[in-house]
């Protein structure tokens, strides 16, 4: 029996460079004493969306592996020799559309997300969602300084040039050079953010922190606050929340020592 072998974790994702730069280097700072990390990026053609309605589509008895094969003949080759078994977790990464553009239309109008969370709720089963509000780019927003977000929320119609207005002058701006350090920053910022959009108060301990802050209950937040009340979203971004979950009071620690 082999000893101390890395543990196997896949992240899928929406996306390119952005993505791919930031997730490179969360992998490099967190992951490479810890997990071997898998990165699948979905192709344009592609989207969690329909990785869900072919999930469901099978009764949720397909794992995501197989139908990330299904869905693509570019991804297919790239894991043609993964399979699930080989990981022990699996993260899903997905930038909130205010609009809901690339729902299939197959669905309607059904809050698919909400659905979606609802699958996607456990890393090791079918895997687990976390999602950007509006998109990845809601690092930039973070302060090093102040460590917090420099805005707290934006129109669903501002959402479309978002990209392209947001972090000209930024501490996050360029992804392959955020250190440890920032991340911790970005953690706290995120924590104290995703604890106001949800119960309108910061929640300072890491177990009330778990109990009452999941993706589920900032979905439900966003809509009922935001999205249903004025069109708009409270800007968070969810990479920081993910590290938060991941390694528990041991970061919670250090980024609680950063803020002080």
């Amino acid at each position: 029996m082999i000893k101390n072998r890395k543990k196997k974790i896949v992240i899928i994702y929406e996306g390119e460079k952005t993505e791919k730069n930031l997730f490179k280097n969360i992998s490099q700072h967190f992951f490479d004493n810890r997990a071997e990390v898998m990165i699948v990026t979905l192709p344009a053609a592609g989207n969690l969306y329909m990785l869900w309605s072919k999930l469901q589509k099978d009764d949720f008895e397909t794992d995501v592996i197989s139908v990330l094969k299904e869905m693509n003949g570019d991804i297919s080759e790239r894991i043609k020799n993964a399979e699930i078994t080989d990981f022990s977790e699996v993260y899903l990464f997905f930038d909130y559309d205010g609009h809901h553009n690339n729902v299939p239309q197959n669905l309607g109008r059904h809050d698919v997300l909400s659905e979606m969370l609802q699958t996607f709720n456990n890393e090791t089963e079918l895997g687990k969602l976390y999602i950007s509000y509006p998109m990845v780019e809601s690092i930039k927003e973070i302060s090093a300084d102040t460590q917090d977000y420099e805005t707290f929320y934006l129109s669903l119609d501002e959402c479309r040039d978002y990209k392209e207005k947001v972090g000209g002058v930024s501490d996050y701006a360029d992804f392959r050079h955020i250190t440890k350090e920032m991340w911790y920053i970005a953690c706290n910022a995120s924590r104290k953010r995703a604890s106001v959009i949800v119960s309108c108060k910061e929640e300072n301990d890491y177990q009330s922190f778990i109990k009452n802050i999941s993706q589920e209950e900032i979905y439900n937040a966003q809509k009922d606050k935001f999205i249903n009340e004025n069109q708009s979203i409270g800007i968070l971004n969810s990479i920081p929340l993910f590290l938060i979950e991941y390694y528990g009071e041991e970061l919670w620690g250090k980024m609680q020592n950063i803020s002080k």
